[in-house]
């Protein structure tokens, strides 16, 4: 392992990062924009709240990482579920399984990549779904914090006016998709 230059929200800091044959592993995310109705008018966001991160309290979006075998579609409903409890209803975009012949399975998913780090630090590419989900959304213990659903105006604004609010793959995420 390696440091690696990233953004910690209020200034550059370096963390370990696997690496194969000298170079970074990057490892591909999944994240959600999650809406509770089709008026999109709200936003759920959770703060961050993992202890001893340096985005602890920041805005973020739910996602993560998929796991081997899993179709990202599937994943971003299993982290939605996971770090706030609510149960998604509809995933746009969501992914197609394709069997091949032998080991040749593969997935097509017309999702937003959004892709952070371009400024030289360690890449990261985010793969957004937007999504509907019911329930209430709560916390996940040592994780999250502070989920709710957010009105569409205040997040477009908060992510032009207070950019240090957010985690900065989430304000990116923000940005690519409510100013379109």
């Amino acid at each position: 392992m390696s440091g690696y230059r990233v953004w910690l929200g209020d200034g550059w800091g370096e963390v370990p990062v696997p690496e194969m044959d000298g170079e970074a592993v990057v490892v591909p995310n999944v994240a959600a924009l999650v809406y509770p109705d089709l008026r999109r008018d709200r936003i759920l966001l959770q703060r961050r709240d993992k202890p001893g991160e340096p985005v602890r309290g920041l805005l973020e979006v739910p996602g993560g990482r998929w796991r081997p075998g899993e179709a990202p579609d599937v994943a971003v409903v299993r982290e939605v579920e996971e770090e706030t409890g609510l149960k998604v209803t509809a995933v746009a975009a969501a992914g197609e399984h394709h069997r091949g012949e032998g080991p040749g399975a593969y997935g097509v998913a017309r999702p937003l990549a959004v892709v952070t780090g371009l400024d030289g630090a360690y890449p990261a590419l985010h793969v957004l779904f937007e999504c509907y989900a019911r329930g209430t959304p709560r916390p996940l213990a040592g994780e999250t914090r502070d989920p709710r659903w957010w009105p569409r105006g205040e997040v477009e604004e908060l992510v032009r006016t207070e950019p240090e609010a957010f985690v900065g793959h989430t304000r990116a995420m923000l940005l690519a998709t409510l100013e379109r």
